[in-house]
């Protein structure tokens, strides 16, 4: 996993177009993005969940590495077999992520990692059993941003994520990969 995670970095920062600099003040991101993520196998017919997020960068002065504060909303109900159950989770993502300000580009590529914290929820509805569980693991990603006015922007984002939780005496990783669209707005 460590030579993957490298390799992808790597290639992230050679696509980097020359000319960078970086910007006269700080810069603070929000974004919006809506997705989808898709988790490993063992989950079943729940691996695939819907996904809402708020991507929070706080950039200091005249620096290329900002602060990363992302919440990701989960879920995915699943109906058969006569039995309904609700996939719910939440994922706290902290770390750095590298967004340099590149000189007359409206595209500004940005690469980022850092600890993920999730809590999950496996409800079976017809039951009323509800399995809870938190854990700590790590995420990778990154994206692009396209300027489409001078402080808003619209791009894609994709990441990947592992932290191993237990769910009725199971264990399975509440990570696995995400992409979305975004709509943000830089201040």
């Amino acid at each position: 996993m460590k030579k993957k995670t490298v390799l992808i970095a790597a290639i992230g920062l050679a696509l980097l177009p020359g000319g960078v600099t970086n910007a006269a003040d700080s810069q603070t991101s929000i974004k919006v993005m809506v997705g989808n993520k898709t988790l490993e196998s063992n989950w079943g017919k729940d691996d695939s969940m819907h996904t809402f997020a708020v991507l929070s960068t706080f950039q200091p002065t005249a620096r290329p590495f900002g602060i990363a504060f992302d919440l990701h909303g989960n879920g995915y109900e699943n109906n058969g077999a006569g039995k309904t159950t609700e996939s719910a989770i939440g994922e706290m993502n902290i770390g750095l992520r590298y967004q340099p300000q590149i000189a007359s580009s409206v595209l500004t590529p940005y690469l980022g990692g850092g600890v993920s914290f999730v809590a999950v929820e496996l409800e079976e509805i017809n039951s009323g059993t509800k399995t809870t569980h938190g854990g700590t693991g790590y995420w990778v990603g990154g994206g692009i941003d396209f300027r489409f006015y001078s402080q808003w922007s619209m791009g894609l984002d994709a990441r990947y994520s592992s932290v191993d939780v237990e769910l009725s005496g199971e264990k399975r990783d509440a990570g696995g990969l995400g992409w979305g669209a975004t709509v943000g707005y830089h201040f």
